[in-house]
C-alpha cells in the first residue's frame, strides 16, 4: 500500500512539474503578444523612415530631370503625335467595320 501511495505521488509530481513547465511557456508567450503592438509600431516606423533602393533614387531623378528639361514645344509635338495616332486607331475601326458590313451584305445577296 505504501508502495502504491508512493507511485502516485510520484506521478503527481511529474505532473504538477509538466503543469509548472506549460505555465512557463505560457506566461512567456503572454510576455511576447504584449509587447507585439509596440514592436510592430517601431518595424512600421522604421519602414517609413528608411531610404528607397539607391536604383529607385537614381530612376526619380532621372524621371525630374528629364521633366525640368522638357520644354513646352515637345510636349505639344508628343500630345500631337498621340492625337494623330487616335485618329488612325478610328479610321482605321470605321474602315474594318465597314468592310465586315460590306462582307456580310456579300454573303446575304
Amino acid at each position: 500500500m505504501a508502495k502504491m501511495k508512493q507511485t502516485n505521488l510520484f506521478e503527481e509530481d511529474l505532473e504538477l512539474t509538466a503543469l509548472r513547465e506549460r505555465g512557463k511557456r505560457l506566461e512567456e508567450a503572454h510576455k511576447e503578444v504584449v509587447k507585439l503592438p509596440a514592436r510592430l509600431e517601431r518595424e512600421r516606423r522604421d519602414r517609413e523612415s528608411t531610404m528607397p533602393p539607391m536604383a529607385e533614387i537614381e530612376e526619380r531623378q532621372q524621371i525630374n530631370r528629364f521633366e525640368r528639361n522638357l520644354s513646352r514645344g515637345q510636349i505639344e509635338n508628343v500630345l500631337r503625335t498621340q492625337r494623330q495616332s487616335l485618329a488612325m486607331l478610328l479610321l482605321l475601326t470605321a474602315a474594318t467595320v465597314l468592310m465586315l458590313f460590306w462582307a456580310y451584305r456579300i454573303m446575304i445577296s
